[in-house]
């Protein structure tokens, strides 16, 4: 998907590319780190199989789909950052097969794994349960007891949330596991989890830190409703409320600026995205307000504009509308409004 590429360009223009080392990952060190892009882009196509075959022995036996040679080449391409709280990997790999056996030397992390699909589709057995996730499907599974499936080529996240963080709802985790969630608040908490993705790069060591313990909290709430989870997603409806904001702001001039276009370049869903706005009247109102707030005051500061071209300047197609619109918001006309400044 478009997007999606857009976020590994962004990642790959501000971090350094790391080549996937060969040596097996330490999926028990929950030091903070900052974000870094690891690949197998960098070896030859033949060999990226292989390096991440090495990568991920200790966890898991993958292979290769039927019909499909190493030679071919493998492309992973993630972002993976340490929160403290819990690791988030977001990016692309290759189409495989996986599965870890508590019979084999496979030593699963006593954690969970929290997936988003974001592109391509997952089929998983675990616990008697089959999964068949596809994009936009959050899914909740232990790393510690053994499963198996397959993957397309995919494009999604996952949390590696440690057992030793996530006490106080062990057994809730538990219940949630092998299985496709939904509701409201699952919903919310995918919109979140991409806004997370889009910052990390941005962040220092003590916001990541803070990041991961924000992001703890409101699993748990999400996972397990309580008397607290109306203020978890208070604290998720703010993040996208100001996420939305800064993109509408910034694109107040479009004609086309929507209440769907909107949720569509942020990958939000449009009822998180009414619901975020709620308070403030609505997203079409909040950007009708913005519109003709700044109008206003361009239209007191620049005497030599028209009235036309600065309701053009500001997303209004017709001078009409925006003079109606205009005298709703503000109890006069835009000639009124200019006039009164000069006073």
């Amino acid at each position: 998907m478009q997007r999606d590429g857009d976020r590994l360009a962004r990642a790959a223009k501000l971090l350094q590319q790391v080549p996937l080392p060969r040596a097996p990952r330490d999926i028990r060190d929950r030091t903070p780190a900052p974000p870094r892009l690891f690949s197998t882009r960098p070896y030859p196509p033949a060999e990226q199989f292989d390096v991440w075959n090495a990568r991920i022995a200790p966890w898991l036996d993958v292979a290769l789909p039927e019909g499909r040679s190493p030679a071919q080449g493998f492309e992973v391409e993630y972002v993976a950052c340490n929160l403290s709280e819990f690791v988030l990997s977001s990016g692309r790999f290759a189409a495989q097969t996986f599965a870890r056996a508590s019979a084999t030397s496979h030593r699963g992390p006593d954690a969970w794994g929290l997936f988003r699909v974001r592109s391509g589709e997952v089929w998983l057995e675990a616990s008697g349960r089959t999964i068949h996730a596809e994009p936009g499907a959050i899914f909740l599974i232990s790393l510690a007891n053994d499963f198996r499936g397959r993957i397309t080529d995919y494009d999604g996240l996952l949390l590696t949330l440690p057992r030793s963080a996530f006490t106080g709802v062990a057994e809730q985790l538990d219940r949630a596991s092998n299985r496709i969630l939904s509701g409201n608040l699952i919903g919310l908490l995918a919109d979140y989890l991409d806004t997370l993705v889009a910052r990390l790069v941005d962040m220092s060591i003590d916001e990541l830190r803070q990041a991961g313990r924000a992001t703890a909290e409101m699993i748990a709430a999400c996972i397990q409703p309580s008397p607290d989870w109306s203020q978890a997603r208070l604290s998720i409806e703010s993040v996208l409320f100001e996420r939305a904001r800064l993109y509408i702001e910034s694109h107040l001039g479009d004609f086309d600026l929507t209440p769907d276009r909107v949720a569509q370049q942020l990958r939000i869903s449009r009822s998180n995205l009414y619901r975020a706005f709620e308070s403030v009247g609505g997203v079409a109102g909040y950007i009708m307000r913005k519109r003709l707030q700044a109008a206003h005051a361009e239209l007191v500061a620049s005497a030599e504009r028209q009235v036309q071209e600065i309701a053009y300047r500001h997303g209004f197609k017709l001078a009409s509308d925006f003079t109606r619109a205009f005298r709703r918001e503000f109890g006069v006309s835009p000639r009124e409004a200019r006039e009164r400044a000069r006073r």
